[in-house]
């Protein structure tokens, strides 16, 4: 019996190409020829050009959704947002308003009281604008001299002021030139009230214990004083508008045995800086002392 010799080589639709290995070789020394000729002469940048062209729609298209979901995420956002600030506005408006009607019905309120006392209106206060040139140099008082005078419509006695509060008081005055004793000046006094409980005291100077200070004078020991009140002109004396910032409360001490108590206080004014000051019309004439050269 004959048997037949096999072939050992498979049939031509089971033939295979090259081995994996000598692809894996061929590719990768494809890739580092390419890499080399790329780097070198730009050669696939037209390549890379297409395939981003062709790529792009794509690209696009998916991130389509994304983009479209964050702009409504947007516009929910600053609905809301809008919705809120109306909210507030009109919470705002509300409020406004019962103030401006409580505003208008203490209006009518003041005007019938002053027609029931029979006072008439204030007049608003009249000021002129100054600037401070020098400080007078004396060891015993707190003064300063101002670029008006006279002509300058500065009149004796009239009240100065800053941004802050009630600096002092002018005391002299000459043509072209004035003096102002400050509020911390062991001469001076200041009729005042406290804004928060209307308790009203003189207010001098305090040069002695404390340089720089005020010490708020006749307040017995039961007093409702506080650190941090605020004192302010009461009008009294004829000399101060009333409602002028003038001082901080800073130590209140009550002894037992004593009948008033020590009350230091702070100037809301710069007293010892400050360029620019408001002299005011005082409320009263005051007669006006010799005119006299500054002394420097």
């Amino acid at each position: 019996m004959a048997f037949a010799t096999l072939e050992r080589s498979p049939p031509p639709f089971f033939r295979q190409g090259p081995s994996a290995a000598a692809r894996l070789v061929f590719y990768a020394a494809l890739s580092l020829l390419l890499m080399a000729l790329d780097a070198r002469w730009h050669l696939l940048g037209p390549l890379r050009q297409g395939i981003d062209l062709g790529l792009t729609p794509m690209v696009e298209v998916a991130r389509a959704p994304l983009q479209a979901a964050g702009q409504l995420f947007e516009r929910m956002q600053s609905l809301q947002q809008a919705r809120e600030q109306l909210a507030r506005q009109r919470r705002l408006d509300v409020q406004l308003a019962l103030q401006a009607q409580q505003a208008r019905d203490l209006q009518r309120q003041n005007a019938l009281l002053r027609q029931l006392l029979q006072l008439r209106a204030s007049a608003p206060v009249q000021s002129t604008a100054a600037q401070i040139v020098a400080q007078a140099r004396d060891p015993f008082s707190r003064q300063l001299l101002l670029d008006k005078g006279a002509v300058g419509g500065i009149e004796a006695g009239s009240p100065v002021i800053d941004r802050y509060g009630l600096l002092g008081q002018v005391t002299l005055r000459w043509a072209t030139g004035s003096q102002v004793t400050l509020i911390t000046d062991r001469d001076s006094s200041v009729p005042v009230e406290v804004a928060r409980s209307r308790a009203r005291g003189v207010l001098v100077g305090d040069a002695g214990s404390t340089p720089g200070g005020l010490k708020l004078l006749w307040q017995a020991n039961d007093n409702d004083l506080r650190v941090g009140d605020i004192l302010v002109t009461s009008g009294l004396g004829g000399v101060y508008p009333a409602g002028l910032a003038v001082a901080r409360i800073t130590r209140v001490t009550r002894q037992p045995d004593a009948a008033f108590a020590r009350v230091l206080c702070a100037p809301l004014a710069h007293v010892d800086a400050g360029r620019f000051v408001l002299v005011l019309k005082p409320l009263q004439p005051v007669a006006a002392g010799p005119a006299a050269r500054p002394r420097r």
